[in-house]
């Protein structure tokens, strides 16, 4: 017996010593890195500027003075989507952390206050007038209960204005997003320590404006970092980076980031419960919520300044006329390549922010007009604009996946050519722009002969141009399908998984090529 009550004060004795543990605040950072990742599994789709879907890693240095012995250090204003389990702490080795889930908020403020006195202010039904009077919080499951002078009411029911007013902040309760970490056994004294985790709720893009010389030999490229924090904390002139490349993440740090916690903690049901009251207006359709805000401003980077300005959304015609002042500098991590803004920036709680990464003047290629034959008809023709990514064709910088504006100057100003996507492409790749479809260059297409069984089809195209000025027009075919393409009558290129045929097709002219398709028997048909 008195070797199992000496093994129970053996157990007790840490779990006391931990609830006794001195409590140490650090208030804010004294610096902030933050690296954005950008989530691979959103293909081609915009960042979702409500809940953006990848995360961050966020590096803070804070200083603070710890008591000998063991502590516990409340870091606040972490970010609010932290993944608790993935916090590290240099310089003070912990042995337990948590984030604090308590936060300010109504739905905390009733949890904390269940069984206590508050005031109730409220609008006196028989004379019209705002009184105030005693009230005892009892119970927030369904409904906030409370009781009275008068007797057991559920507020929010009768129609009329009901505020709860509370007489402090309960210590609980915290303002800002909070992780706690206790210390292991240590000496004590003014310490810096840094503190580093990730955190969801951040995504980033990369974002394009092309501009197509006249003559269609070169582009002109502007390049920016579209940066989105969906978090609900601010970190004031941060170092910011973003981190292109698909990573590896495990599902151990994908979820418990206290976001359900944190929902329930603001949400308060106000009109469950009530019992039916029929109004004048009851049944009419509610008016139409008010037009949603204008987009965040972006940081853009501009000429004659030192700093990022902010402009508004639609300027990339202009930017591509103007040199660039600041621009992210791009870094190797291992496979995936690092973009770093030189000067520290401010991740403001959901914004999004852009800031330039790449700026060439001219890049050397071809401006071609493609159909691709599918099944066995061609589609409509689109321009692209195909170029070597190296130096010597004047770029040879990776660029990372993001969309693309096109632009052509011409007698009648600046146009806009079309929109479109691209994908990761490294350097040394042959990078292809699809601009849009084609007005101008069009086809038409026939079958002129065939076997009665339908297994073959002799086609005839006809292209035509109403351009100007020559063209280069490329007709592809599929190698490895159902069908078999023979007899082109042209120049042909072959590229994997397809062979090419080339026109030179001269101004405000046409011509024809032809083609069999063949249907190719599979092994079992």
């Amino acid at each position: 017996m008195r070797r199992f009550a000496a093994l129970l004060l053996l157990i007790a004795a840490p779990l006391a010593a931990q609830e006794r543990a001195p409590v140490v605040i650090s208030a804010v950072p004294e610096k902030v890195a933050v690296t954005l990742y950008r989530d691979p599994d959103r293909g081609e789709d915009p960042i979702d500027a409500d809940d953006p879907s990848s995360l961050a890693l966020i590096v803070e240095t804070r200083t603070v003075t710890l008591p000998a012995g063991v502590a516990t250090v409340r870091f606040e204003g972490v970010a609010g989507g932290i993944v608790p389990q993935t916090a590290i702490m240099f310089n003070a080795a912990p042995r337990e952390r948590n984030r604090d889930a308590a936060l300010l908020s109504h739905g905390g403020l009733v949890d904390a206050f269940t069984g206590q006195r508050v005031t109730l202010r409220h609008t006196d039904p028989a004379t019209g007038k705002t009184v105030e009077e005693s009230a005892t919080i009892r119970s927030a499951a369904d409904r906030l209960v409370v009781t009275t002078p008068r007797g057991i009411e559920a507020l929010y029911c009768s129609g009329l204005n009901q505020t709860v007013l509370y007489p402090n902040v309960p210590a609980t309760l915290s303002a800002k997003p909070v992780l706690s970490m206790t210390t292991r056994d240590q000496p004590g004294g003014t310490v810096t320590i840094t503190l580093a985790y990730l955190a969801t709720g951040f995504d980033w893009d990369a974002n394009y404006v092309v501009t197509i010389a006249p003559d269609g030999q070169s582009v002109g490229l502007l390049g920016w970092l579209t940066m989105a924090s969906g978090d609900e904390t601010t970190f004031p002139e941060a170092t910011l980076a973003a981190v292109a490349g698909r990573i590896q993440r495990s599902d151990a740090t994908s979820d418990d980031t206290g976001e359900d916690a944190r929902w329930a903690a603001s949400s308060l049901n106000r009109s469950w419960g009530c019992w039916p009251a029929g109004t004048t207006s009851s049944g009419l359709r509610s008016p139409p919520p008010p037009p949603p805000p204008a987009p965040p401003p972006m940081m853009m980077a501009m000429a004659d300044s030192a700093e990022i300005i902010v402009t508004g959304m639609r300027r990339e015609a202009s930017l591509m006329s103007a040199p660039v002042a600041v621009t992210a500098v791009m870094e190797g991590l291992g496979d995936l390549k690092l973009y770093r803004v030189p000067i520290p920036v401010t991740v403001a709680a959901q914004s999004q922010k852009q800031v330039a990464f790449l700026a060439k003047d001219e890049i050397k290629g071809v401006l071609a007009y493609r159909s691709k034959v599918e099944w066995n008809e061609p589609s409509d023709p689109q321009i692209l604009f195909r170029f070597k990514n190296s130096e010597k064709e004047g770029l040879g910088k990776p660029l990372p996946a993001g969309r693309l504006v096109f632009y052509q100057d011409g007698e009648n100003g600046t146009m806009v050519m079309g929109e479109s996507t691209l994908p990761d492409k490294a350097v040394d790749e042959e990078v292809e722009l699809e601009i849009g479809n084609s007005e101008e260059v069009t086809l038409e297409h026939e079958e002129e002969a065939s076997d009665l069984k339908g297994k073959w089809a002799d086609h005839l195209v006809t292209v035509k141009n109403a351009n100007p000025f020559p063209i280069r027009f490329e007709l592809e075919f599929p190698t490895g399908s159902d069908m078999r393409f023979s007899r082109l009558s042209g120049r042909t290129e072959r590229k994997p998984g397809k062979q090419v045929l080339v026109l030179a097709v001269p101004a405000n002219s046409e011509q024809q090529v032809r083609y069999r398709s063949t249907e190719v028997r599979q092994p079992g048909d």
